[in-house]
Protein backbone atom coordinates (compact mmCIF):
# COMPACT_ATOMS: atom_id res chain seq x y z
CA UNK A 1 0.00 0.00 0.00
CA UNK A 2 1.30 3.37 -1.22
CA UNK A 3 0.92 6.22 1.46
CA UNK A 4 0.21 10.12 0.22
CA UNK A 5 0.83 13.32 1.99
CA UNK A 6 -0.78 16.34 1.07
CA UNK A 7 -0.11 19.44 2.05
CA UNK A 8 -2.75 21.62 2.64
CA UNK A 9 -2.97 25.26 4.14
CA UNK A 10 -3.75 24.14 8.05
CA UNK A 11 -2.64 20.29 7.78
CA UNK A 12 -1.36 17.83 6.26
CA UNK A 13 -3.50 14.90 4.50
CA UNK A 14 -2.05 11.63 4.57
CA UNK A 15 -4.05 9.27 1.54
CA UNK A 16 -3.42 6.07 0.18
CA UNK A 17 -3.37 4.16 -3.08
CA UNK A 18 -7.01 2.62 -2.11
CA UNK A 19 -8.56 6.41 -1.14
CA UNK A 20 -7.52 7.55 -3.98
CA UNK A 21 -8.53 5.25 -5.82
CA UNK A 22 -11.91 5.08 -3.60
CA UNK A 23 -11.76 9.44 -5.35
CA UNK A 24 -11.28 7.75 -8.51
CA UNK A 25 -14.03 5.52 -8.52
CA UNK A 26 -16.57 8.58 -7.96
CA UNK A 27 -15.78 10.11 -10.81
CA UNK A 28 -14.58 7.80 -13.43
CA UNK A 29 -14.51 3.98 -14.43
CA UNK A 30 -13.67 2.08 -17.49
CA UNK A 31 -10.16 2.12 -19.66
CA UNK A 32 -9.96 5.84 -19.33
CA UNK A 33 -9.09 5.44 -15.35
CA UNK A 34 -6.28 2.79 -16.44
CA UNK A 35 -4.36 5.92 -18.12
CA UNK A 36 -4.83 8.70 -15.15
CA UNK A 37 -2.24 8.06 -12.65
CA UNK A 38 -2.27 7.87 -8.58
CA UNK A 39 -0.52 11.49 -8.86
CA UNK A 40 -3.32 12.92 -11.06
CA UNK A 41 -6.04 12.02 -8.61
CA UNK A 42 -3.77 13.17 -5.70
CA UNK A 43 -3.70 16.65 -7.26
CA UNK A 44 -7.42 17.01 -8.29
CA UNK A 45 -8.20 15.80 -4.65
CA UNK A 46 -6.09 18.87 -3.27
CA UNK A 47 -7.17 20.92 -6.06
CA UNK A 48 -10.84 20.36 -4.49
CA UNK A 49 -10.15 20.59 -0.77
CA UNK A 50 -7.82 23.32 -0.80
CA UNK A 51 -9.28 25.67 -3.67
CA UNK A 52 -12.79 24.46 -4.25
CA UNK A 53 -11.48 23.23 -7.87
CA UNK A 54 -13.84 20.57 -9.20
CA UNK A 55 -12.19 17.06 -10.26
CA UNK A 56 -14.86 18.26 -12.81
CA UNK A 57 -13.37 20.57 -14.19
CA UNK A 58 -10.16 18.91 -14.50
CA UNK A 59 -12.27 16.18 -16.14
CA UNK A 60 -13.50 18.34 -19.06
CA UNK A 61 -10.09 18.98 -19.78
CA UNK A 62 -9.27 15.37 -20.32
CA UNK A 63 -12.83 14.74 -22.30
CA UNK A 64 -11.79 17.03 -24.78
CA UNK A 65 -9.01 15.83 -25.21
CA UNK A 66 -10.17 12.45 -25.47
CA UNK A 67 -12.89 13.48 -28.44
CA UNK A 68 -10.41 15.24 -30.26
CA UNK A 69 -10.37 18.58 -28.61
CA UNK A 70 -13.35 21.18 -30.43
CA UNK A 71 -13.00 24.47 -29.83
CA UNK A 72 -14.42 25.61 -26.54
CA UNK A 73 -12.98 28.63 -25.76
CA UNK A 74 -10.07 27.06 -23.70
CA UNK A 75 -6.29 27.54 -24.48
CA UNK A 76 -5.32 24.19 -26.88
CA UNK A 77 -3.55 21.50 -25.52
CA UNK A 78 0.34 21.94 -26.85
CA UNK A 79 3.79 20.34 -26.59
CA UNK A 80 6.25 21.42 -24.16
CA UNK A 81 9.28 22.04 -26.46
CA UNK A 82 12.76 22.03 -24.25
CA UNK A 83 14.02 19.47 -22.00
CA UNK A 84 13.26 18.04 -19.31
CA UNK A 85 9.59 18.29 -20.45
CA UNK A 86 9.92 17.83 -23.88
CA UNK A 87 7.54 14.87 -25.59
CA UNK A 88 5.17 15.95 -22.58
CA UNK A 89 2.01 18.15 -23.33
CA UNK A 90 -0.20 20.13 -21.13
CA UNK A 91 -3.76 20.77 -21.62
CA UNK A 92 -5.50 23.75 -19.61
CA UNK A 93 -8.52 23.43 -17.41
CA UNK A 94 -10.74 26.13 -16.96
CA UNK A 95 -12.54 26.58 -13.47
CA UNK A 96 -14.57 29.70 -12.01
CA UNK A 97 -11.71 30.12 -9.79
CA UNK A 98 -9.91 31.28 -12.82
CA UNK A 99 -12.22 34.45 -13.81
CA UNK A 100 -10.86 36.87 -12.54
CA UNK A 101 -7.12 36.11 -13.80
CA UNK A 102 -8.33 35.77 -17.46
CA UNK A 103 -10.60 39.40 -17.22
CA UNK A 104 -6.78 41.23 -15.89
CA UNK A 105 -5.36 39.38 -19.16
CA UNK A 106 -8.51 39.79 -21.24
CA UNK A 107 -7.83 43.70 -20.84
CA UNK A 108 -4.34 43.75 -21.20
CA UNK A 109 -1.84 46.94 -19.81
CA UNK A 110 -4.96 49.84 -20.33
CA UNK A 111 -8.05 47.97 -21.60
CA UNK A 112 -9.66 48.94 -18.25
CA UNK A 113 -9.13 52.57 -18.58
CA UNK A 114 -10.25 52.78 -22.43
CA UNK A 115 -13.28 51.45 -21.25
CA UNK A 116 -13.86 53.53 -18.25
CA UNK A 117 -13.25 56.40 -20.60
CA UNK A 118 -15.47 55.55 -23.10
CA UNK A 119 -18.55 54.32 -20.73
CA UNK A 120 -18.04 57.78 -18.53
CA UNK A 121 -17.31 60.13 -21.46
CA UNK A 122 -18.58 63.51 -19.99
CA UNK A 123 -19.68 64.25 -23.24
CA UNK A 124 -22.48 61.91 -23.13
CA UNK A 125 -23.55 63.20 -19.39
CA UNK A 126 -22.17 65.69 -17.13
CA UNK A 127 -22.73 63.38 -14.28
CA UNK A 128 -22.51 59.92 -13.42
CA UNK A 129 -25.95 58.03 -13.89
CA UNK A 130 -26.89 54.49 -12.68
CA UNK A 131 -26.99 53.18 -16.52
CA UNK A 132 -23.36 54.36 -16.93
CA UNK A 133 -22.61 52.06 -13.91
CA UNK A 134 -24.93 48.83 -14.95
CA UNK A 135 -22.86 49.28 -18.57
CA UNK A 136 -19.45 49.51 -17.03
CA UNK A 137 -20.54 46.98 -14.77
CA UNK A 138 -21.54 44.57 -17.60
CA UNK A 139 -18.67 45.16 -20.22
CA UNK A 140 -16.00 45.21 -17.57
CA UNK A 141 -16.85 41.21 -16.51
CA UNK A 142 -18.37 40.12 -19.60
CA UNK A 143 -15.67 41.60 -22.69
CA UNK A 144 -12.69 40.22 -21.76
CA UNK A 145 -13.62 37.23 -21.13
CA UNK A 146 -15.94 36.90 -24.29
CA UNK A 147 -12.94 37.99 -26.30
CA UNK A 148 -10.62 35.58 -24.43
CA UNK A 149 -12.82 32.43 -25.02
CA UNK A 150 -13.59 33.63 -29.28
CA UNK A 151 -10.05 33.43 -29.21
CA UNK A 152 -9.14 29.92 -27.55
CA UNK A 153 -7.41 31.84 -25.29
CA UNK A 154 -9.06 31.30 -21.66
CA UNK A 155 -6.49 30.16 -19.18
CA UNK A 156 -6.27 28.37 -16.12
CA UNK A 157 -3.78 25.49 -14.82
CA UNK A 158 -2.85 22.43 -16.51
CA UNK A 159 -3.41 18.89 -17.01
CA UNK A 160 0.04 17.26 -18.21
CA UNK A 161 0.37 14.31 -19.92
CA UNK A 162 2.04 12.11 -22.54
CA UNK A 163 0.32 10.75 -26.32
CA UNK A 164 1.15 7.35 -27.10
CA UNK A 165 0.07 4.60 -30.04
CA UNK A 166 -2.97 6.91 -30.06
CA UNK A 167 -4.05 7.13 -26.24
CA UNK A 168 -3.35 9.82 -24.06
CA UNK A 169 -1.94 8.80 -20.48
CA UNK A 170 -2.61 11.86 -17.95
CA UNK A 171 -0.18 12.25 -15.59
CA UNK A 172 -0.73 14.99 -13.19
CA UNK A 173 -1.62 18.51 -12.78
CA UNK A 174 0.22 21.68 -12.05
CA UNK A 175 0.77 25.46 -12.01
CA UNK A 176 2.14 27.59 -14.79
CA UNK A 177 5.03 28.60 -11.76
CA UNK A 178 6.03 25.35 -10.71
CA UNK A 179 8.85 24.63 -12.72
CA UNK A 180 10.06 22.23 -15.42
CA UNK A 181 12.16 20.74 -13.40
CA UNK A 182 9.67 20.13 -10.34
CA UNK A 183 6.93 18.78 -12.58
CA UNK A 184 9.34 16.24 -14.27
CA UNK A 185 11.42 14.85 -11.06
CA UNK A 186 7.39 14.76 -9.46
CA UNK A 187 6.07 12.47 -12.89
CA UNK A 188 9.56 10.54 -12.49
CA UNK A 189 9.20 9.84 -9.06
CA UNK A 190 5.28 8.81 -8.95
CA UNK A 191 4.01 8.22 -12.21
CA UNK A 192 6.70 5.13 -13.46
CA UNK A 193 5.29 3.35 -11.01
CA UNK A 194 2.39 2.75 -13.26
CA UNK A 195 3.44 3.33 -16.68
CA UNK A 196 6.62 2.36 -16.55
CA UNK A 197 7.60 2.27 -20.02
CA UNK A 198 7.12 6.37 -19.47
CA UNK A 199 11.15 6.94 -19.30
CA UNK A 200 11.62 4.80 -22.48
CA UNK A 201 9.01 6.60 -24.13
CA UNK A 202 10.01 10.31 -23.30
CA UNK A 203 13.71 9.71 -24.45
CA UNK A 204 12.13 8.85 -27.52
CA UNK A 205 10.57 11.26 -28.02
CA UNK A 206 13.05 13.78 -26.50
CA UNK A 207 15.11 11.95 -29.88
CA UNK A 208 17.96 10.88 -27.50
Amino acid sequence: MRTYTATLKNRNVELTDRDLATFRDTYIDGELATRMSELLWLDMYVYDAEFGISPHDVLDAIHSLERGEQPNGVKAATPFSRPPLKGLWHKHFFSARFLVNNIVLGFGRDGLEKLVNEVMDPGKSSVVTEEMIKELTHRATHEPLEKRASHQKLTGEWVIYFPHDGKNYYLCCNAHGAGDQFIYDRIMEHCTREFPALPEWLALAQGS
